[in-house]
């Protein structure tokens, strides 16, 4: 499934680009309901995992790198693991702002759901955004 850049984001994006706002560090987490990402979509669309030993995971803007040419940033892969007796669904992920709490984008796993039945259990997510 494609990464979406929501609408919200896109407005967020332009205004840090003209100095208008400052950026933020953003937090990557994990969804639990169905849906797939569109661009209307706000944070109040997803409903962050749960299982047992998920936490959301802080993104610093060290944690990216941009590739020659400037069009494709990726953080390193990030893992959430399930620990004592988890259960729960996984659909994809999704980033927002750490302070403001502001979705910037989405993306559904082609393989979703995964289910999340036994400590141990992983979901890896390497972060990546392509400007076009």
């Amino acid at each position: 499934m494609a990464l979406v850049v929501v609408d919200q984001a896109e407005n967020i994006i332009l205004e840090a680009i003209v100095n208008k706002t400052a950026p933020q560090a953003l937090d990557l987490k994990l969804y639990k309901n169905n849906v797939t990402p569109a661009e209307t979509d706000t944070e109040a669309t997803y409903t962050e995992a749960d299982f047992t030993g998920y936490a959301d995971i802080a993104l610093a803007g060290g944690d990216w790198a941009a590739a020659s040419g400037g069009s494709i940033a990726t953080a390193a892969q990030k893992v959430f693991t399930a620990s004592g007796t988890p259960s729960g669904s996984v659909y994809g992920y999704y980033l927002t702002q750490q302070t403001s709490g502001k979705l910037m984008w989405a993306e559904r796993d082609g393989a979703a759901p995964f289910t999340i039945a036994a400590a141990g259990d992983t979901v890896k997510v390497t972060p990546t955004i392509t400007a076009s």
